[in-house]
């Protein structure tokens, strides 16, 4: 259940697009505000609504895709797409093109990362990225480091994972990816005072957008409350396991005491 935890993170921050730090956090509230149980009729309406919306999705992506061959972007969201609807082999004939015109595009060599995911091809995927990214001069490897921390995590090396992000924030001092990278893996490792003191980091980055530093604001409060909430339950249910024994001294005895 962890690795499949890891490897759905993962996933889901490479699809939505690791040059958009702040717009991922967004998409996070986004979610939250959204994630209500339809009721009466629109349990059975909302799935085939969703369902019949993604396959138009896909549909005009494949148009697009195909009146302009040659750019790369419109090909690359069909194949997320796909990946994203769970068609693994639609996605890898989508990337047999990419690699085809555009092996070079760090977006068409994340596409083949995460579809190695899970596969025999994760080991080689993680050494092949580290030999890149010890061959790359410092501070041009951003895009390789976060891929490389990632795969890191995937295979559940979360050590190496956070000295690859600290390395890369540290070399890349105006970029915020690899600090909230970090700060979202101390978090899910439920260490949660790390984690505010990286979103503070990642804070003192920004310049001028008040806005972002709102928003990096209510995810950091956001957390701490997540936090505050994991522990509460944790302390009820073992309050819960110590008022209520799981067997009763009483019968206990009387099960063992000899008749006179």
């Amino acid at each position: 259940m962890a690795s499949a935890n890891r490897q759905q993170a993962v996933r889901n921050r490479w699809l939505m697009g690791l040059g958009l730090p702040l717009a991922l956090i967004t998409g996070w509230f986004v979610a939250q505000s959204l994630n209500q149980n339809p009721t009466g009729n629109q349990q059975t309406k909302v799935p085939k609504a969703k369902a019949q919306q993604a396959l138009e999705s896909e549909q005009r992506l494949e148009r697009l895709a195909l009146s302009h061959p040659r750019d790369w972007r419109w090909r690359l969201l069909l194949a997320q797409r796909k990946l994203q609807g769970g068609d693994r082999d639609g996605a890898r004939r989508e990337l047999i093109t990419l690699q085809a015109l555009w092996p070079n595009r760090p977006e068409v060599q994340n596409l083949q990362l995460l579809l190695d995911v899970g596969t025999k091809r994760q080991a080689a995927a993680l050494k092949q990225t580290s030999d890149r990214f010890q061959q790359t001069p410092k501070g041009q490897r951003l895009l390789l480091g976060l891929r490389l921390a990632d795969l890191q995590r995937l295979s559940g090396q979360d050590n190496a994972a956070m000295a690859t992000y600290r390395l890369i924030a540290t070399e890349s001092p105006k970029s915020m990816q690899p600090l909230l990278a970090l700060a979202l893996l101390h978090r899910d490792k439920g260490q949660n005072q790390q984690s505010q003191q990286v979103l503070l980091s990642a804070r003192n980055r920004l310049s001028g957008s008040e806005q972002d530093k709102q928003t990096l604001d209510q995810l950091a409060v956001r957390w701490q409350l997540d936090s505050f909430r994991n522990s509460e339950d944790s302390t009820a249910k073992r309050r819960a396991s110590v008022l209520i024994p799981p067997t009763s001294p009483t019968k206990a005895l009387a099960g063992t005491t000899p008749e006179p």
